[in-house]
């Protein structure tokens, strides 16, 4: 059993490597350390899209409203 861990929510399942490849992108594996976008308070998502959004056109800039899970989506979506 391999531990996966939700990119959106931090929940934590165990699963065999069967289910886990049916789990799709939204689970990473957990190798039991903290990090990631999960694990940071949204004001902490806030600042750190207005942090990337310095020097940007407005057409460019990322938007900084809704859930924890539409920020933590913005800041994948703009790694990639």
């Amino acid at each position: 059993m391999t531990r996966y861990r939700n990119k959106v929510s931090g929940s934590i399942v165990r699963v065999d490597d069967a289910t886990a490849a049916t789990l799709g992108t939204e689970y990473v594996k957990y190798d039991g350390q903290t990090g990631g976008y999960a694990d940071m308070k949204v004001a902490d998502l806030r600042a750190e899209i207005e942090r990337r959004n310095e020097g940007r056109d407005e057409a460019d800039r990322l938007p900084d409203d809704g859930r924890k899970a539409d920020l933590i989506a913005v800041l994948e979506a703009d790694d990639e």
